[in-house]
């Protein structure tokens, strides 16, 4: 059982115990010769708990169930036999379940929002009070052998008015306080409850037992519905309490008149049902009215704010042309505030170069001939002359005559002015083609350049052709299978309907002649102000030249492809020749320098100073050209990218010292300034000492072959100036120079610059190649500042560490 059942059950309990006491009560304080209670306002509880809970079928069936206990259980404690108590107590279950299901029907919640809904609850207790005048009327006739239509008139009454006056208050629990309690409130109950005591407690006359209901009737004019039927209730209690006692004008009438106690009790039902008759009816009334007031001001607001906030001017003119109502935007129109508008004729405010015209339009409403929609020009101060489109509308009263017009205008001056200009782009784009179509793809715009691009006349193809027709149908065909769908206009908007933003691919376009043409069409969706789709637009551009370029581009990249690949693989082929040839050349030429330097040292015998100078140049030569083999051999590994480097500690300063000696044959036959520079203390650094020597050797080659006779050639090597991890060589000298366009050229292979041809110097163009290759293998780099007749100056940076990314084979 959930916590909201458990809280009804409990209430239900209580409920029933409340029936369970007022009707013993009732029974009780029944007027001495009567057969039936005064009042019975069990059923009125019981009636009133089911409206307030509303807790369906189930539920109300077990809680009239229990009523039919609890009041039988009333009547036998209270002394009737068994027999009646029994049968009472089914006529008071009944009489509720008619109640409750009259009020219920269609599942609907009770309620008193309009007389409709009084009507219902009055004859909802007309039907209830029959049922327990019946039944209670048998059992008294049958059973106690009393009179019927006493006993049946007398039950329904005393039940009829307690559920009248008791229901409300079940209808009206779930209803909101109107307003706060103010001091007229306390007055108005000071003054029903007091009213009614000292009606019902003295011994009064007939004509005063009414005089509670002004009280009521005031109540039910100012306070709310809630209040009303607390009201009626108390009222009941104690008109009915004191009654019961002898007191108040009908117990009187009942002492003094000799009225039977049935009569003295339909006269205090009576009573209770016109008090709740009135004052419901009433309380009802002033609901509705103050219901349709709050609609009615509310309807006013919101019309209000929607004028106001319209975008477009609302103007409400009477049958004499007099301006009744305007919005914000019509005031802005006219330049001036609507209290200032409003009772000015029309034709006095509206700038319109004619207000004559204006003024014998005004004078058409009663007629009705004011056209529904008209044009004008107005002259608005700031903004111009503004294009206004008008929409009229006729206002007519009870019998139908024309009493105002109320003129809707739109400035679409920027509209038509914006629609002027893209029209104008439109057909200024006569080589791009525009279509645009409806959801099913006919054409609803077909601009000049896809009248060029496709030889359609817009008139020919606009509302009447689907667009796929213009497109190659094999091509719409191979897209349609492509995408898994039918032929026709949905391949061209697939995409763009499934939600991309455009859609673009080259398409081939079918003209009226039948020729061909490839254009790149870019779709895209056309959508209203809510983002919903409504069109599609295509632009198309004829790229047939452009695409049969590309064709024919990219069949020369092609040939060039294939022309590159066959040259590197005669590259590849030329550079394992020059290998090849280079170790065949390397071991005779071995052979040579190796008798050349015997026949020097005297192996086969004495040699006279001429053949010494000969073989000494055999053994120059012959290295030279050992040189120039291993410069080859060298080249073609790095080609292949094996440089093998057998990185280790050593002294830089061992490597320059070896490669100076290497070259001191050379230059103690010129005439050179030679100054070494090396550092005192050991440059330790990560490397192949055999490459760096090379590397070495080649610059000072370099430096002493490009420098004449009385120059300098310098050779420093030191721990860099600003960065302790890396280890500078410079290799200077003051030889001719190498002009500033061909810096980067000489590191390239076999590059010699214009200045070494034009002096014929020797050399093979690969020293400086090899030099930046092994600088590089090892983390380095070299540079060059030289300029012509000044000199060259080479830098090589080698760090102390090798970098952990330096493999043993360089690239």
């Amino acid at each position: 059982m959930t916590r909201q059942r458990l809280r009804w059950s409990v209430w239900a309990l209580i409920a029933l115990v409340g029936v369970f006491v007022l009707g013993l009560m009732s029974v009780h304080f029944a007027l001495p010769g009567s057969t039936v209670a005064l009042w019975w306002p069990a059923a009125g509880l019981a009636v009133c708990f089911l409206l307030a809970t509303d807790p369906g079928p189930r539920r109300s069936a077990l809680f009239v169930l229990g009523v039919l206990v609890s009041s039988g259980a009333a009547n036998l404690v209270g002394g009737r036999p068994a027999l009646v108590s029994v049968l009472y107590g089914f006529a008071n279950a009944a009489e509720v379940a008619v109640v409750h299901g009259l009020m219920t029907t269609r599942a609907r919640r009770p309620r008193l929002g309009s007389m409709d809904d009084l009507w219902r609850l009055l004859a909802a207790t007309l039907a209830g009070a029959v049922v327990i005048g019946v039944l209670a009327g048998l059992t008294a006739s049958v059973v106690l052998g009393g009179d019927f239509l006493d006993s049946a008139s007398a039950a329904a009454s005393s039940h009829g008015a307690a559920v009248l006056v008791m229901a409300p208050l079940g209808i009206a629990a779930g209803l909101r306080r109107v307003r706060r309690p103010r001091l007229e409130d306390i007055a108005q109950w000071v003054v029903v409850v007091g009213v009614t005591a000292w009606v019902f407690h003295q011994d009064q006359s007939l004509p005063l037992a009414f005089l509670p209901i002004p009280g009521l009737v005031w109540g039910a004019l100012r306070l709310g519905l809630r209040t009303v039927a607390m009201q009626l209730l108390v009222v009941g209690i104690v008109a009915v309490t004191l009654t019961s006692l002898g007191g108040g004008p009908f117990a009187a009438a009942g002492r003094l008149g000799g009225i039977r106690p049935e009569t003295v009790g339909s006269l205090t039902q009576a009573f209770l049902a016109t008090a709740a008759v009135t004052t419901l009816s009433l309380a009802v009334a002033t609901t509705q009215r103050r219901t349709a007031l709050a609609d009615l001001r509310s309807e006013v607001e919101l019309s209000g704010v929607v004028l106001d906030t319209a975008a477009s001017a609302i103007i409400v003119v009477d049958l004499a042309g007099v301006i009744a109502r305007l919005n914000t935007t019509a005031a802005r129109l006219l330049g001036a505030p609507e209290e200032e508008l409003v009772g000015r004729l029309a034709a006095e405010v509206f700038p319109v170069a004619n207000p004559e015209e204006v003024t014998a339009r005004m004078a058409g409403i009663a007629g009705g001939t004011v056209p529904l929609h008209q044009e004008q020009d107005w002259l608005v101060e700031g903004l111009g002359v503004r294009h206004i489109v008008w929409t009229n509308a006729y206002l007519t009263d009870d019998d139908g005559n024309r009493t105002h017009l109320v003129k809707t205008g739109a400035d679409v001056t920027d509209e038509r002015a914006a629609r002027t200009f893209v029209e104008a782009v439109l057909e200024a784009a006569t080589a791009t083609a525009i279509i645009g179509t409806d959801l099913d793809g006919v054409i609803t715009l077909f601009n000049r350049g896809a009248e060029t691009v496709l030889g359609w006349r817009a008139s020919e193809v606009v509302g009447v052709r689907d667009w796929s027709l213009l497109h190659d149908p094999a091509e719409v065909d191979r897209r349609a299978a492509e995408l898994e769908i039918e032929p026709g206009f949905d391949v061209l908007v697939h995409r763009v309907r499934g939600g991309a933003a455009t859609e673009t691919r080259d398409w081939t376009y079918v003209r009226k002649d039948g020729s061909r043409r490839t254009v790149s069409l870019t779709m895209s969706g056309i959508r209203d102000e809510g983002g919903m789709l409504t069109g599609y637009l295509g632009v198309a551009e004829d790229v047939t030249r452009r695409r049969q370029a590309e064709i024919a581009l990219q069949v020369a990249l092609d040939r060039e492809r294939q022309a590159v690949e066959e040259l590197t693989a005669l590259d590849r082929t030329k550079s394992d020749f020059v290998s090849a040839v280079s170790h065949e050349l390397r071991t005779p030429l071995a052979s040579v320098l190796g008798y050349s330097e015997m026949l020097e040292d005297g192996a086969a015998g004495p040699l006279t100073e001429r053949q010494l100078e000969l073989v000494s140049r055999v053994d120059r030569n012959g290295r030279r050209l050992l040189s120039l083999i291993e410069d080859l051999l060298l080249n073609s590994r790095i080609e292949a990218g094996r440089l093998e480097l057998e990185p280790r500690r050593c002294d830089l300063s061992d490597v320059v010292a070896s490669a100076w000696t290497s070259v001191a044959t050379v230059t103690s036959q010129r005439d050179l300034v030679r100054d070494v520079d090396v550092s005192p203390r050991p440059l330790w650094v990560e490397g192949d000492p055999a490459a760096l020597e090379r590397m070495v050797t080649n610059l000072l080659s370099n430096a002493v072959k490009f420098t004449p006779d009385g120059g300098r050639v310098s050779l420093v090597a030191r721990p860099h100036d600003r960065d302790p991890g890396t280890v500078c060589l410079t290799v200077s000298d003051s030889g001719m120079g190498i002009p500033p366009a061909d810096h980067e050229r000489v590191f390239a292979r076999f590059f010699r610059s214009s200045a070494a041809n034009e002096r014929a110097i020797q050399g093979s163009g690969l020293g400086l190649s090899i030099v930046r290759a092994i600088a590089e293998g090892h983390g380095g780099s070299v540079s060059l500042e030289s300029a012509p007749d000044a000199g060259s100056t080479f830098t090589v940076t080698l760090p102390v560490g090798l970098p952990t990314t330096l493999s043993r084979q360089a690239p």
